[in-house]
């Protein structure tokens, strides 16, 4: 692997549990040769153990806030191509080597995948067959965003917010280059669909983000937006 192509991948991850172990190995697979950094708030000392056993480094930060935690996990990377992975987000097969190819085009600061869901529904359906927008405000986090690290740099990288930080950035990226959609998908948990009501999920994203886009801070935004109760967790 030429050194420019060197990937890193940050992984935020609040009260996951076992299943952050999970969101390792397969970033693993799917990336074999990246450098892989978790930015964890509130996770276990025995989850924190097998983490750093699979050989990913481990970054404590100081509370669960996505924003924070991604421009804290970036700055501890070496790579020059960056991706930022949800913890329950999965990469297809050759993921590392599709973002290479990518962000190899010309004029290309960054982009995602499309997005699939790992349970069928009308509405999850729906939304997976959106995924493939082009839109600045379309690259979403659960996508799976990844540029370049001079790119990152150049827009001013993540800021710590708790929620919208993944359009925040994408749109300062898309000044700095061309945002590209890559056909194969990833697959993302649906629970909070599954906790919240399909129909009603995706009622409360679209007022959050119309709230976003009129200018409504994201601090107020992420009162509503909360986060599914963590199922109980397994040892791992």
């Amino acid at each position: 692997m030429d050194s420019g192509d060197a990937i890193s991948v940050i992984i935020p991850a609040w009260r996951e549990g076992p299943r952050l172990l999970d969101a390792v190995r397969a970033a693993r697979v799917a990336c074999a040769d990246a450098e892989l950094v978790i930015v964890a708030a509130e996770e276990r000392a025995d989850v924190h153990d097998a983490v750093r056993a699979e050989g990913a480094a481990w970054v404590e930060a100081p509370r669960a806030c996505r924003g924070l935690q991604l421009a804290l996990g970036a700055g501890r990377t070496t790579g020059r191509l960056l991706v930022f992975l949800h913890a329950d987000t999965r990469l297809p097969p050759g993921a590392g080597r599709m973002i290479r190819e990518a962000l190899a085009r010309d004029g290309v600061a960054g982009g995602a995948f499309r997005l699939r869901f790992d349970r069928a529904h009308p509405v999850l359906d729906a939304l997976a067959w959106m995924s493939g927008m082009t839109l600045a405000s379309s690259f979403l986090g659960d996508q799976c965003l990844f540029c370049t690290r001079d790119a990152y740099q150049a827009a001013g990288g993540f800021r710590p917010e708790p929620l919208f930080e993944d359009v925040d950035l994408a749109r300062r990226l898309a000044r700095v280059g061309r945002l590209v959609r890559l056909r194969p998908a990833v697959t993302t948990s649906s629970r909070r669909f599954t906790s919240n009501g399909p129909l009603r999920q995706l009622a409360t994203n679209a007022l959050l983000m119309l709230g976003y886009h009129a200018g409504v801070s994201p601090v107020r935004l992420s009162a509503i937006y909360r986060e599914p109760a963590p199922a109980p967790p397994e040892r791992p």
